[in-house]
């Protein structure tokens, strides 16, 4: 059987509406705001909330799915902890968006 090599990743898009919305939202990462350890450091980045649940599929990049987290201290933290931090930003993403609480 032949391997065929991954064909590299174009990133991720976020719509610029959407990216607008999240970045007057959150103002600057969120970490703190939801009890993330530690002080921010570095640019905030949007990151995705929940996952995609599939392989190689990219989940929604939407105001409901985004926040701003700092690329230096908050973003790392909530990938490497992403069961701790995830129900954090799913509850501020819930205050948010009240009527879309799940």
């Amino acid at each position: 059987m032949k391997r065929v090599p991954l064909k590299s990743s174009r990133g991720t898009t976020w719509p610029a509406l959407e990216a607008g919305v999240i970045a007057l939202r959150d103002g600057g990462c969120v970490g703190p705001r939801v009890g993330f350890p530690g002080d921010c450091y570095g640019q905030a980045e949007r990151h995705h909330v929940r996952a995609s649940h599939g392989m190689g599929m990219k989940s929604e990049s939407t105001r409901y799915n985004g926040v701003l987290l700092c690329n230096g201290a908050h973003h790392p933290w909530a990938t490497v902890h992403g069961r701790e931090a995830r129900p954090l930003l799913i509850a501020y993403l819930q205050r948010q968006y009240p009527e879309r609480a799940e």
